[in-house]
């Protein structure tokens, strides 16, 4: 076994550790509204911070002795294996959330890519009693890997291989423009991890993961002009260029919903334009969540939102609709906010052979309809509460 090159180690860690500090200063400065990928990626960051913390502290209390030095290497070492193996598991629902931008998926996706983090969780405790099935710490605290050390490694394989996956099935949806970087973040972490792997005392495992981030976050700001800053959905932009690309493909078979908000000036006007801006947030989370794998929602202009979907059947679309009305439902009866959300919904069918316009007012004139038929209801609702009042009033 190689004798660590601890000068090495303090420099290459170091490194890791300053690039992750930097790319968390430079985040917190840049980032307004908090999504759920930035806590994703931000928890990630702070991973990597410990990982090379805690890598650098099991080499330095390699083969030293004082009371507790041996409960400290075996506390450390498996903290070492089980955040490594945590790193793989949020970087498979930072990819998820980034393509697909639904909270919804991803908490289904976790329930059970979760299961391989558990497993190496509940190898490491075992290991904690001395089995040694992971790794060992001899009597005079010295480090030496177990039988089983390599089924870590398998498992932070498996969550690459995977978000590698997620990437590839999303470029099969035409939806989805051919963007997310996965393999600035997999080539470098597999290329540092099996070279730690083949040869102890070098240490780039945690290093390898910094460093990529690094280029993930860089390539990621490109795509950010993709991106509502206040809805977290896809925005104008990215939308134009969708529709530019369907008209070129005249096999593809996509349905539109314009989505737009009823009375959304009284929400401005009554609560006030941060409860405006809180309620254009809710929506976006209500329509990314009601969104199925092969739709995106963008946010269009103002409170107007559209929904593509990839499909030829007309019941998937009415389905989409009923997804978001009761979601829209169960917010109101949530009382979460001082307002309710009301929204019109129309939806037609994109050819090949029409405009991109004719598209878009297809589904502006159905939305309309739905808005009128709002305002009709909530006119009749209105008499019928004064037709009601008077009564009282004379009995």
């Amino acid at each position: 076994m190689n004798m660590p090159n601890m000068s090495e180690i303090f420099i290459v860690n170091g490194i890791g550790i300053c690039l992750m500090v930097f790319l968390h200063l430079t985040r917190i400065k840049k980032t307004e509204k908090r999504f759920i990928s930035d806590w994703l990626f931000d928890t990630m960051t702070w991973t990597a911070i410990a990982g090379c913390l805690v890598e650098t502290l099991t080499f330095i209390l390699d083969g030293k002795m004082f009371p507790g030095c041996r409960t400290l290497s075996y506390l450390l070492n498996s903290l070492c294996f089980i955040g490594t193996c945590g790193v793989g598991f949020l970087w498979c629902l930072f990819v998820d959330f980034r393509i697909f931008n639904s909270t919804r998926r991803i908490r289904e996706k976790a329930k059970w890519l979760v299961l391989p983090l558990l497993l190496d969780i509940v190898m490491n405790l075992i290991n904690i009693t001395g089995c040694g099935i992971v790794f060992t710490i001899s009597k005079d605290n010295v480090y030496k890997r177990g039988s089983m050390v390599i089924a870590p490694y398998l498992i932070l394989f498996f969550y690459f291989i995977y978000s590698l996956y997620i990437a590839r099935q999303a470029k099969k949806n035409s939806l989805y423009i051919k963007f997310f970087p996965v393999y600035y973040f997999v080539v470098p972490c597999m290329v540092g991890t099996i070279i730690q792997g083949s040869m102890y005392g070098i240490t780039l495992g945690w290093a390898s993961v910094a460093i990529a981030m690094l280029f993930v976050y860089i390539q990621t700001q490109s795509l950010d002009i993709f991106v509502d800053s206040l809805s977290g959905l896809y925005n104008r932009r990215y939308l134009d260029y969708m529709l530019g690309q369907f008209k070129s493909d005249s096999k593809i078979h996509i349905y539109g919903v314009m989505v737009d908000v009823n009375d959304f000036k009284r929400i401005n006007d009554v609560c006030g334009h941060s409860a405006g801006d809180r309620a254009i947030r809710r929506i976006g989370q209500i329509l990314s969540e009601s969104t199925p794998e092969n739709g995106i929602a963008a946010r269009y202009a103002g409170d107007e939102f559209i929904i593509l979907l990839q499909t030829e059947d007309e019941a998937s679309v009415k389905k989409l609709l009923e997804n978001v009305e009761q979601a829209t439902e169960n917010f109101n009866q949530s009382l979460e906010e001082p307002y309710t959300l009301s929204l019109a919904m129309g939806y037609s069918k994109f050819n090949a052979s029409d405009s991109i316009e004719n598209f878009l007012s297809a589904m502006d004139a159905e939305m309309y309809s739905a808005k009128h038929r709002h305002y009709q209801q909530f006119g009749r609702d209105r008499r019928r509460n004064k037709d009601e009042a008077r009564g009282g009033q004379r009995e």
